[in-house]
């Protein structure tokens, strides 16, 4: 007996709570007995037991209820998932938050497909978790139980009773979002999925698949032919190009990919092969050439190669390049693609524009080196240079007026600074010609030295002759194309 208790007058002080969602979900359903069942037996676990009336007798006299009327409503909350019946002799009963409940079924209502689902699974013994989930399956989708038989049915017949209830509804899943909802849909489906077995022996021998055809298979079959509308050419076609390559899984990601650019007859599927092809022979040379190595080609194409073709280069330019780029020092991708956005700046996408922009720069190198050698220097050609003649030309002065201006401060220090300032005042008197440049410097020594002349130029440039175009690349690897 308890120590302190309540009298029955300070019991009944007061209220019960009951849970809002017990009221929205489970009221509307249940009849008057059982609700009053529930709520009386929630009054005595809030109030406590005054005196001994915590008792099924009790309670059945305090209801006007049988013992059996009231143990049929506990019944009834416990299918519900809101009381545990914890003892049955005598009668104990344990209440759960309806927030926290786990649904109970009725056995009365799965009966028929419990008998027929372990009749199936005729080799081992399936346990009550496995049944809970068949139940919350039907429960979540309204899917009749006949067409879940059949599905478990057929995953047996293709996998064994060995296959785990988790692989037998990912499969019903699968069925579902495809729109199966009568036995007439299912096996209408069966028929589809058993007339790709030959089908797909042709595939999985394309792909030198050696495993038996399994029911993973002839789902993709499925989706392949009846979603995507793939032919089973288009199928082949495409397992040619994964040979060897990552079977199924590899096959269905092609497809995909072919299905999303909307490539499904088997000639566009052997185009794209082709194209695929090229691409993969253009990045094993490319990546040989500039001495580098990668043992998957697919990046190399999809942020290189592919790119770069995309601009309009061939793949004979691209190659150009990487040779130029070797002779450079240049051994990574990034460095090559700082090189191609360089070329791509001037419009030089084929060899010939290559070959004729490069010999533009050779010949830019020897004018510079003249004009170098103008000045009583011999040292090697920089950007700097570069830069300054260019500025020159844009100003209007002739090749012949520069060096006349070269000569007239031969043997200065900062020369080149010296043939801007000459430069400047005859732009600025607006004298371009080269014989009055040399009159207004005839005061400053020339030099006499013979005017260079260029040779004819071969289709491989020296490393010399390229660094008028690769001295300019500084950072190759952080240069945004």
């Amino acid at each position: 007996m308890a120590l302190c208790k309540l009298t029955r007058d300070a019991a009944d002080d007061g209220c019960t709570l009951v849970d809002n969602r017990f009221i929205r979900e489970h009221l509307p359903d249940a009849d008057g007995d059982a609700l009053k069942v529930y709520l009386y037996g929630l009054w005595l676990c809030r109030a406590g037991a005054p005196l001994c009336d915590n008792t099924l007798e009790r309670m059945s006299d305090a209801l006007g209820l049988t013992a059996a009327q009231v143990t049929a409503a506990f019944e009834y909350w416990r299918d519900q998932g809101l009381v545990t019946i914890v003892n049955t002799t005598p009668l104990e009963v344990a209440y759960v938050r309806p927030g926290q409940s786990v649904k109970m079924y009725k056995p009365a209502k799965f009966a028929d497909f419990n008998a027929q689902l372990q009749r199936i699974f005729d080799g081992r013994m399936l346990l009550e978790s496995e049944f809970l989930k068949y139940y919350e399956f039907l429960d979540d989708t309204r899917l009749p139980q006949e067409v879940l038989l059949l599905i478990a049915a057929y995953c047996v017949r293709l996998k064994g009773d060995g296959i785990r209830t988790n692989y037998v509804l990912a499969v019903a899943r699968a069925w579902y979002a495809l729109g199966i909802r009568t036995v007439e849909d299912a096996e209408r489906h069966i028929d589809l999925e058993d007339a790709s077995t030959e089908s797909l022996r042709k595939v999985a021998k394309e792909l030198g698949k050696k495993s038996a055809i399994d029911l993973d298979d002839k789902q993709l079959y499925v989706k392949w032919t009846s979603s995507w509308g793939f032919s089973d050419e288009a199928i082949l076609a495409a397992a040619k190009l994964c040979k060897k390559r990552g079977g199924m899984e590899r096959l269905d990601a092609l497809l995909d990919e072919l299905f999303t650019s909307n490539r499904l007859d088997a000639e566009s599927i052997r185009d794209y092969g082709a194209r695929k092809q090229e691409l993969y022979e253009l990045a094993k040379d490319v990546t040989r050439i500039i001495g580098v190595r990668y043992e998957n080609l697919d990046t190399v194409i999809s942020h290189y190669i592919g790119t770069w073709q995309a601009q309009g280069f061939d793949g004979d330019a691209l190659k150009l390049i990487a040779e130029y780029c070797f002779s450079n020092g240049i051994r990574t991708l990034s460095g090559m693609n700082a090189a191609v956005a360089r070329f791509y700046k001037h419009g030089c996408l084929s060899v010939a524009a290559i070959d004729e922009y490069l010999t533009a720069l050779v010949e830019r190198d020897k004018a510079v080196k003249a004009v170098i050698e103008a000045t009583g220097s011999s040292r090697a050609v920089t950007a700097s240079d570069r830069d300054a003649y260019e500025l020159w030309l844009g100003w209007g002065f002739g090749n012949d007026a520069i060096l006349a201006a070269a000569r007239a401060v031969a043997g200065r220090p900062m020369a080149f600074g010296a043939i801007s300032k000459i430069l400047t005042d005859c732009r600025d008197a607006k004298v371009f010609d080269a014989a009055e440049v040399a009159k207004r410097v005839s005061s400053a020594p020339t030099s006499n030295r013979p005017k260079r002349e260029c040779g004819d130029l071969e289709r491989k440039y020296t490393k010399e002759e390229l660094s008028s175009f690769f001295g300019d690349l500084h950072d190759f690897d952080n240069i945004e194309v």
